[in-house]
């Protein structure tokens, strides 16, 4: 009797365990034998079948390929749509390629002339030209200009009374030499937009005059006195060149939107390195002069291309 009655109970317990049993597939290929709770939208509650008073779980609908239930009856869920991933690729664009520019220019500054002279003082210089830049790089360009310049010194007042009593009184002295400037720089812009710069390089000058002019008095030795202006020409004192060294710096501005026009300022220094002085007088045999001179400058700068592709 006890056997028959521990069989039944068996029996019985399989029976509800069978019945019991529900299936869930997923996508991914995974089989999970469980007692679904209940299917809400997005959600597929469960027990694990080995565990029917356990906790619930809760799996994402997305992840669900079917359910079969312990009568078999099949429940199907559409695959949902796979998310195209679209690859962004941020191709780096290559950098604007800078144009050539064209230039003119007007400066004013100061120059003198150091070396054995004496008595001179700096007096206005001046520079008229033109340029061309040609890029190197996204940030170096090579500069070449020319320029028509107008160099020089002034002098002090002047009294020399000479041996035999006639005395000479120089006023308002001045030297003015004129040269055609030859310069070429690095230039090295500061900004992706190559708006500010520094620059060094070297310069040849060919000259053009010499002169000397001011205001004399001449004392004879009878006391009659001659005065007035004299100018004399000194080319034949000075060598037809010069060459030395350039150091600046400066900023470019656009004018217009598409970057057709640039408006340039800045600043130059020029140090001469040839003794200009070709005196062939005895006692002048080592004598030197040298120029050096200084400019403020503006001007305009034309690039030879306009579009937003270039860079100036």
């Amino acid at each position: 009797m006890y056997r028959a009655f521990f069989a039944l109970v068996v029996f019985l317990a399989v029976v509800s365990f069978s019945r019991g049993q529900d299936i869930i597939y997923t996508f991914d290929g995974e089989t999970i034998e469980a007692v679904v709770v209940d299917i809400t939208p997005g959600v597929v509650k469960y027990r694990k079948f080995d565990r029917p008073g356990g906790p619930v779980f809760s799996m994402a609908l997305s992840r669900v390929e079917k359910v079969v239930y312990e009568g078999g009856r099949t429940v199907v869920f559409a695959k949902p749509a796979e998310k195209e991933e679209i690859a962004v690729h941020e191709e780096a664009l290559p950098p604007a390629r800078p144009s050539p520019v064209f230039g003119w220019h007007l400066g004013f500054g100061a120059s003198d002339l150091y070396g054995d002279i004496s008595g001179n003082r700096m007096q206005l210089a001046s520079a008229v030209g033109v340029s061309f830049t040609l890029p190197l790089g996204q940030k170096n360009a090579v500069m070449f200009e020319a320029d028509i310049l107008s160099l020089g010194c002034r002098f002090g007042d002047m009294d020399i009374t000479f041996s035999d009593g006639s005395r000479l009184e120089i006023s308002d002295a001045n030297e003015d030499l004129g040269y055609i400037g030859l310069l070429v720089t690095d230039r090295y812009f500061f900004d992706g937009k190559r708006r500010f710069y520094i620059e060094g390089g070297v310069y040849g000058a060919f000259l053009m005059s010499a002169v000397s002019s001011g205001d004399a008095v001449i004392t004879d030795t009878a006391g009659v006195v001659t005065s007035g202006a004299f100018e004399d020409d000194l080319l034949d004192l000075y060598r037809a060149y010069d060459l030395g060294l350039a150091a600046g710096l400066g900023a470019r501005i656009p004018l217009d939107r598409k970057g057709k026009w640039h408006l340039t300022a800045g600043a130059r220094f020029n140090y001469g390195l040839t003794n200009i002085a070709d005196i062939g007088l005895p006692g002048f045999e080592g004598y030197r002069e040298s120029n050096i001179f200084g400019l403020l400058f503006v001007g305009v700068d034309l690039p030879t291309r306009s579009s937003q592709e270039n860079i100036y």
